[in-house]
């Protein structure tokens, strides 16, 4: 389980609001403050809830399923790598195009794909589902 820990920004009915801090795996570091790699991000997460259990300013643990992580990674990630690089073989060896050229199809050839993410947006939203639970 992927598990986070948060603060209720926000109730709008079945609609929570929870507030994260993203760390990177280095940010628990003891020399992070000599470090220019360490990092973390606040992020807002939205969760349906109809229990009406919670409050806001309330602390929270939110939980997704690991398969979310790895699909998130591969819509992410792979698939758009694996087109740059398809294209970009098939533009020099099959369309005999210049290295530049077929870097910039192959660059052009990620906008449908990210077209289609965009589009399919909200669909996609309820394969990535966040459960939340109170912290003990």
């Amino acid at each position: 389980m992927i598990e986070h820990e948060g603060i209720i920004e926000k109730i709008n009915g079945d609609q929570i609001t929870v507030r994260i801090i993203q760390k990177s795996a280095c940010s628990a570091c003891h020399a992070k403050g000599a470090c220019t790699a360490a990092d973390s991000k606040e992020k807002l997460v939205n969760i349906s809830d109809s229990s009406g259990r919670f409050n806001e300013k309330e602390p929270v643990i939110i939980e997704g399923k690991e398969s979310m992580g790895y699909n998130a990674v591969l819509w992410a990630f792979a698939i758009p790598l694996i087109i740059l690089i398809s294209i970009l073989v098939l533009s020099l060896n099959y369309l005999k195009l210049s290295e530049t050229e077929a870097a910039l199809s192959s660059i052009i050839a990620l906008a449908p794909y990210y077209l289609i993410l965009y589009l399919f947006r909200n669909k996609m939203a309820k394969t990535f589902k966040f459960s939340i639970k109170k912290t003990n």
